[in-house]
C-alpha cells in the first residue's frame, strides 16, 4: 500500500480548495449560541440582584423603586448591578470566545476577490495562498483536526448554552414566583372588593375607654424583625442578636400563645414593607395601596399631596378625640414619606424630629448624620419629652421611630460595639440594648403604671443579605411586644396576623372596649376573633390586596403632581442652562431641585454630578440656573431631572431631560442642541405632529 493509500487525508490535502471557508450558516449558528449564553447569564445574575436588593418588596415596589431617579448613592446600586451581573457575562463571553478562536476554530484562508462576469453576475476568485500562508494554515488544521477537538468545537458552545439557559430559567423562575408576577399579571385589570367588603369603619363602632385613659407609648423599631433572635427563639440565627428584646417579648405579649420560647410577629402584608407604609398600616388598618406613580404620585411621596387619605379615621384621630397630648418623634425629617401630613391629619400630632431640634437650638443647625441624628439622641429627647408630658393631666401618645438600624447596614454609633464581624449585627445588637434601657428607663417613672407601651418594627429589613439564610416558607415577621396591658388574650394558641391588626390592638391595650373586636382590616389580637390572615390565609390576602381597588383610588383622593417646564438653549458665554417651571399643580411643592448628570465627564473616576436649586423670581414662577463645568473638554450626552420640594425635602421628580453638548476645555468652540436619551437631536413638532396631538386630545382615555 502506497503513502497515499495509507493517509488519503494527507492527498486530499493537496488539492485545490482544501482550504473551504467557514459558511455563513456556522457563523450566525455561533453568533446566536454567543447571544443565548450572554443573555441566560445576565438575566439569571439579575434576577439573583433583585433577589438580594428586593426580595421582599411586591413587584410593584420594586418596579417603583427601579424607576425612581438615579443620584447620590445611586451610582453605588448601578455599579453593585454591573458587577454583579453583567461583568459574569461579558466575562463568559470573552473567556469562550478565546477558548474557541485560539485553540479550537481552525484559521481561515483569505476571501478571494469578487468579479463581474461577462453575464452581470458576481462570482468569487479563488483565493492565492502564497507557500508560508498555506504551510501555515496546513499546520493549524492538523492540530486542531484532531477527535478531541472536534468533539469540542460541535458542543461547546451548545452545552453552555443550555446549562446558560437552565440557569437563567431556575433564576428567573424564582424571582417570578417570589415576586408573585404571575398573581399580579392575572390581577391586571381585574377589581376587587375584598378590601371594602371586609374593611370595619371606626366611625361606625362603639369605642368604650375605661374611666381612667392609659397613657400610650409606640416605638416602631426600624427594620426590627423576629428573624434576629436565634433559632430556639423562631429567629434565623445560632446567634440571638436581639437578647434584651427577646426576653422583653417573652416576658410581655407577643401573642405566641402558651409557649413562650418561640416569639411570634406581624407579618407586612403588601403595601406595607416599607416605613410610611408600616405606620399606616399600624395606625389605619389599611395597607398604604395607592396606585403607583398614578398622575406622578408614588407611595413614598405623599408628601406632594394636600391630604393623607382624609376620609380615614385612624388611631391618632380616636385619641385627639379622647383628649389625648400627641407627640412623635423622629432622628429624621418628618416631612419624609408623607409623615408629617399623615399624623397631621390624623391625630395633629406635635413633631419632634431631626428639623425641629436643629431649628430650637438643641442640635446645631448643620448637624446630620445617617438620616438626621442618631437614636441615641433619640431617646435622650424621648426621655425630656416623656418627663414633660408625664407632668400633664391630661393622658398622652408619645410615638417614635428608631433609625439606626435602617438599610443597608446601619448605623454605627459611638454606643456599638464590635462583637460581630458584621456591621449591621452590631448595630441590631447596640439597638437591642438602647430600646430595653428605654423601657427601663420608663418602667421606673411614675406615670408607667397607668401607661402601655408597644414595640413593633416598622417592616422587615431591605438588607437581603443579612437574612439570607431565610427558606422560602419562613416567615419574616416584624419584632412584637405589648408591655403592661391591662388585659390578657383569651386565645393561647400560635396566632398568625398582620401589622394592620396592631390598629384594634392597640386600642385593646390601652383597655378600650371594641364592639366586634375589628377595626380597619385588623383584629384585636386580645379576643378570640380569627384575623383575615387566619381566615383566609397569607397568600389569599396578599393576592386579593394587588388587586385593583376602586375604594382605595377614591379614598387616596390622590392630585395630580406637575408642572410646565421650558428647558432654554445652552449659554456659551455664561456656561450655563436655563429652565423655567411654572402651573405647579400641587400647592405643597415650595421649591425645585434639580439633578444635573455629565456622562463621561469624569470626576475622581466617577461621572459629574451637580445638584442646583430653583429661586422663585416672581410668585410661580421657579427659575434654575444650571453650571456646567468646563475644566476639561466634553463632548457628550447630559441629563437633567427636576425634582419637587417639600418643607425642605426631596420629593418625586417630574421629568427627565437631555442635552447634547460638545466644547473645548474652557468652554470654547461650543455645540450643543436638545436631544432625546438616545442623543437625537429634538425637533419642532411639525404639523402632523400637532394633529395627532389634538387628536389624541379629544380622546384621552
Amino acid at each position: 500500500m502506497n503513502s497515499t493509500e495509507e493517509n488519503p487525508r494527507k492527498e486530499d490535502l493537496t488539492k485545490e480548495g482544501e482550504f473551504s471557508r467557514e459558511k455563513t450558516r456556522t457563523k450566525v449558528i455561533r453568533f446566536l449560541l454567543y447571544f443565548a449564553i450572554t443573555f441566560f447569564v445576565i438575566a439569571g445574575r439579575s434576577a439573583q440582584w433583585v433577589l438580594t436588593e428586593w426580595g421582599d418588596l411586591t413587584l410593584d415596589e420594586v418596579i417603583f423603586t427601579m424607576t425612581q431617579p438615579l443620584n447620590g448613592t445611586d451610582s453605588g446600586i448601578i455599579r453593585s448591578y454591573i458587577l454583579f451581573a453583567v461583568l459574569p457575562g461579558v466575562i463568559i463571553l470573552a473567556a469562550l470566545m478565546i477558548v474557541e478562536h485560539l485553540f479550537l476554530m481552525k484559521k481561515q484562508p483569505p476571501k478571494g476577490r469578487r468579479v463581474k462576469g461577462e453575464d452581470g453576475k458576481k462570482t468569487r476568485l479563488p483565493a492565492e495562498l502564497t507557500p508560508e500562508m498555506e504551510s501555515a494554515l496546513r499546520a493549524d488544521h492538523e492540530k486542531k483536526d484532531t477527535k478531541a477537538r472536534n468533539l469540542f468545537r460541535v458542543w461547546l458552545l451548545p452545552v453552555c448554552a443550555i446549562i446558560a439557559a437552565v440557569f437563567g430559567i431556575i433564576q428567573i423562575s424564582g424571582l417570578w414566583i417570589k415576586l408573585g408576577v404571575s398573581e399580579h399579571l392575572s390581577s391586571l385589570g381585574e377589581d376587587s372588593t375584598w378590601i371594602e367588603d371586609n374593611y370595619v369603619d371606626p366611625t361606625k363602632v362603639q369605642l368604650t375607654f375605661p374611666e381612667k385613659k392609659r397613657n400610650l407609648i409606640y416605638i416602631f423599631l426600624e427594620s426590627m424583625e423576629v428573624s434576629y433572635a436565634d433559632k430556639a427563639s423562631g429567629g434565623l440565627f445560632d446567634t440571638n442578636y436581639i437578647p434584651r428584646l427577646t426576653e422583653i417579648s417573652r416576658e410581655n405579649e407577643n401573642f405566641s400563645g402558651s409557649d413562650k420560647k418561640v416569639l411570634d410577629g406581624g407579618n407586612s402584608l403588601k403595601y406595607s414593607t416599607w416605613t410610611m407604609g408600616g405606620m399606616f398600616a399600624a395606625t389605619s388598618g389599611l395597607p398604604l395601596k395607592i396606585p403607583l406613580e398614578l398622575k406622578g404620585v408614588g407611595t413614598n411621596f405623599m408628601n406632594t399631596q394636600t391630604s393623607f387619605f382624609s376620609d380615614l379615621t385612624c388611631l391618632g384621630d380616636i385619641l385627639e378625640a379622647q383628649g389625648y397630648n400627641m407627640e412623635m418623634s423622629f432622628g429624621s425629617d418628618a416631612t419624609f414619606g408623607g409623615r408629617r401630613l399623615c399624623f397631621t391629619e390624623h391625630g395633629n400630632y406635635d413633631f419632634y424630629d431631626w428639623k425641629y431640634y436643629t431649628t430650637d437650638g438643641e442640635l446645631p443647625s448643620d448637624y446630620k448624620v445617617w438620616w438626621g441624628f442618631e437614636d441615641q439622641k433619640l431617646f435622650a429627647f424621648a426621655k425630656d419629652r416623656l418627663t414633660a408630658l408625664g407632668q400633664e393631666d391630661a393622658p398622652f401618645d408619645f410615638t417614635m421611630l428608631t433609625v439606626d438600624t435602617h438599610y443597608p447596614n446601619g448605623y454605627v454609633c459611638e454606643l456599638c460595639g464590635e462583637e460581630y464581624d458584621e456591621q449591621y449585627a452590631n448595630v441590631i445588637r447596640c439597638s437591642d440594648n438602647q430600646v430595653a434601657d428605654f423601657v427601663e428607663w420608663c418602667q421606673k417613672q411614675p406615670w408607667y403604671e397607668n401607661t402601655t407601651i408597644i414595640l413593633s418594627g416598622d417592616h422587615p429589613t431591605m438588607n437581603k443579605e443579612f437574612c439570607s439564610s431565610a427558606s422560602y416558607d419562613y416567615r419574616r415577621k416584624v419584632y412584637t411586644a405589648y408591655i403592661n396591658a391591662p388585659v390578657e388574650p383569651v386565645r393561647k394558641d400560635f396566632r398568625e396576623y398582620a401589622t394592620v391588626d396592631n390598629f384594634p390592638t392597640t386600642l385593646a391595650a390601652l383597655g378600650v372596649q371594641i364592639e366586634g373586636n375589628r377595626l380597619g382590616l385588623g383584629t384585636n389580637l386580645f379576643s378570640a376573633e380569627d384575623t383575615l390572615v387566619e381566615r383566609d390565609g397569607l397568600e389569599f390576602v396578599n393576592t386579593e390586596l394587588q388587586k385593583s381597588s376602586d375604594w382605595m383610588d377614591k379614598m387616596s383622593n390622590l392630585q395630580e403632581v406637575s408642572a410646565k417646564i421650558e428647558y432654554k438653549d445652552y449659554d456659551p458665554e455664561s456656561q450655563t442652562i436655563k429652565m423655567v417651571l411654572t402651573d405647579v399643580t400641587s400647592d405643597e411643592v415650595d421649591s425645585f431641585h434639580v439633578s444635573m448628570h455629565m456622562y463621561g465627564y469624569l470626576v475622581n473616576g466617577k461621572d459629574y454630578v451637580s445638584w442646583s436649586d430653583s429661586v422663585e423670581e416672581e410668585p410661580g414662577v421657579h427659575v434654575v440656573t444650571i453650571k456646567i463645568p468646563t475644566d476639561k473638554a466634553f463632548n457628550g450626552r447630559i441629563k437633567i431631572q427636576p425634582h419637587c420640594m417639600i418643607d425642605g425635602v426631596r420629593g418625586i421628580h417630574l421629568d427627565t431631560h437631555y442635552y447634547h453638548l460638545e466644547y473645548d476645555e474652557g468652554g470654547a468652540n461650543a455645540e450643543a442642541y436638545q436631544c432625546d436619551r438616545y442623543g437625537e437631536e429634538l425637533k419642532e413638532p411639525s404639523w402632523w405632529d400637532k394633529v395627532k396631538d389634538w387628536w389624541a386630545g379629544l380622546w384621552p382615555l
